[in-house]
């Protein structure tokens, strides 16, 4: 697949992962495993970079590097929170817009180093360093409007990183096992009430309730996932069903291949086995189907633009090979397929942007990809990011 530097100019073909890389196992998501325990926590800071063209992965000369300590400081309860030590963020300035974008929403990301946060307009980037998560589960991650969370399934330290600062531990209901799933106001997150597993709470950044809670069937809380507009979803007795304030509505008989804030799109067969792919109108109701060869992808979930043009799903093909496909939900045709790594499993590993303008790919070998899906070519950046696994997107600030 041909690649373009911001110039224009064509660069390297670029491959998720590498073709030589050894496969590694995909988490499946929500599934108890053995915690990790790792003995020293070490702080790693990537230094951010400004890119000359290349692959994604191409070091170049910082630009321009200060520490994030010199910028105001956030108020708030957890202020006095510093169980754990980490140095100050690391802001770097490419001096100009990246990928030409002009609006303020920005792109979070947490990998192995920390969580990165991405102001395109601004040409800005700021790494905060995390300390190592102590299990090998799953971990959720979620972008609040002044904040990013890093809160593991197992019972393990998890971080708030607040704009600004270093990381602090999380503390109350957010300390506790299960799921943290964004809600509905983007300053609220749904955690497992303790010692009840079939309710869910609404809880602030800094563990006070929120709100309305959520009732599930017994046995899912620990597998609910995000409904693409601050609610759940979760498998069940007869399909899949979205979880809402009012009790649980059923979305699908069948399987739900993909989430977004307007659409679902489902796999759904007759009583003779005849199957098909639909789409279901969220605000209406309204179904069609739609002609994607979904049949060996019913078990993973992909995620849709936000205005319900496109699904990018995780595909299986020969040989262990995994794309990203990214079809037109209006006409049902394959519009590109992106090669990764078969590492790549979860959904949580792309993010659309707020316009639908980019899909952004975290690659098994932690880079991160702009994808335009109007073309299917992969961008270069234009900086150097740490490794990353999980992303998210922050709107731009209302007003």
């Amino acid at each position: 697949m041909g690649v373009d530097d911001l110039d224009g100019e064509p660069v390297d073909i670029i491959e998720f992962g590498g073709s030589g890389a050894r496969p590694k196992p995909p988490w499946r998501r929500w599934l108890p495993v053995a915690a990790v325990v790792v003995v020293a926590a070490v702080a790693v800071v990537a230094a951010v970079t400004r890119g000359t063209g290349g692959s994604p992965s191409a070091t170049s000369r910082p630009s321009s590097t200060v520490p994030e300590s010199t910028l105001p400081a956030q108020a708030g309860p957890a202020a006095s929170v510093d169980a754990v030590a980490t140095p100050s963020p690391l802001v770097s300035q490419a001096g100009r817009p990246l990928l030409g974008v002009t609006a303020g929403w920005e792109l979070l990301g947490q990998g192995s180093g920390g969580v990165v946060r991405v102001e395109f307009a601004r040409g800005r980037i700021t790494s905060t360093a995390v300390p190592p998560i102590l299990s090998g589960g799953p971990v959720s991650f979620v972008a609040g409007p002044d904040w990013a969370m890093v809160r593991p399934l197992d019972l393990v330290p998890g971080y708030l990183v607040p704009d600004g600062q270093p990381a602090r531990p999380l503390y109350g209901p957010l300390a506790r096992t299960g799921p943290a799933v964004p809600g509905p106001d983007r300053n609220t997150v749904w955690v497992p009430l303790a010692g009840d597993d079939q309710t869910l709470i609404l809880v602030k950044s800094d563990g006070e309730p929120a709100g309305p809670r959520l009732t599930v069937p017994p046995g899912v809380v620990s597998t609910v996932a995000p409904d693409g507009t601050g609610y759940l979803v979760f498998a069940g007795t007869g399909g899949v069903y979205a979880a809402r304030p009012d009790g649980p509505h059923r979305i699908t008989t069948g399987a739900l291949i993909a989430a977004g804030p307007t659409r679902w799109l489902t796999w759904e067969c007759d009583d003779r086995y005849r199957c098909a792919a639909v789409v279901i109108d969220r605000a209406t109701g309204a179904r069609r189907t739609v002609d994607i060869p979904l049949a060996q992808q019913t078990t993973v979930r992909g995620v849709i633009s936000p205005d319900g043009s496109r699904a990018a799903l995780i595909e299986s093909g020969p040989n262990g090979s995994v794309t990203v496909g990214l079809y037109d939900l209006a006409s049902g045709s394959t519009s590109y397929g992106v090669q990764v790594s078969p590492a790549l499993s979860d959904p949580d590993s792309m993010v659309w942007s707020p316009d639908s303008r980019w899909l952004f790919i975290a690659g098994d070998d932690g880079a991160l990809y702009p994808v335009d899906p109007a073309t299917g070519e992969v961008h270069n950046l234009g900086v150097v990011l740490p490794h990353l696994t999980r992303l998210a997107v922050r709107p731009a600030p209302a007003g």
